[in-house]
């Protein structure tokens, strides 16, 4: 994705789950954002809010409810000099634990592993890596922003209103 600053901001979304109207609402409580980067279950509204917004750059995952994708369900997003990890996660088996995730993260080099499908919100770093689900877009109306900058990756968990 081409960014015109030095500091980014991006919108991290997963598990819409049918909701087009929140990940528009996402977009428009937050028109500052440099990009959005999508987790999965809900590549059809992910593409259709593509298409009315060509110019955010996007990146998105399917999941495992996304039956006809064929994308590679992991991608490394690279942003300047950070690498950063996209998954559903249901090929690494999230809901019973981060392990298989983690390891696949560290053999990866990355600076931070996005993750959906358990509809639990996180962000915390375990021994230097980011590790970040931002929860589910189409039920708990969570999502997470991340800001990129020269001293790193900070993250943060927001919810839309109702």
């Amino acid at each position: 994705m081409p960014y015109k600053h030095l500091q980014r901001l991006l919108a991290v979304a997963s598990d819409s789950h049918g909701n087009y109207n929140a990940l528009e609402q996402l977009l428009m409580e937050n028109p500052n954002i440099d990009g959005l980067l999508f987790l999965g279950d809900g590549m059809r509204e992910f593409e259709d809010l593509q298409s009315v917004h060509p110019n955010l750059p996007m990146v998105g995952v399917p999941g495992n409810c996304d039956y006809s994708y064929r994308e590679p369900h992991t991608r490394i997003y690279q942003d300047r000099e950070l690498r950063i990890m996209l998954t559903h996660g249901h090929y690494y088996h999230v809901k019973s634990g981060l392990e298989y995730l983690l390891e696949a993260a560290r053999a990866s080099n990355v600076s931070a592993v996005l993750y959906g499908h358990t509809h639990r919100e996180r962000a915390e770093q375990e021994a230097g890596l980011w590790v970040i689900n931002p929860g589910s877009l189409g039920f708990s109306r969570t999502y997470a922003l991340l800001e990129i900058s020269q001293k790193g990756i900070q993250a943060e968990l927001r919810s839309l209103p109702r």
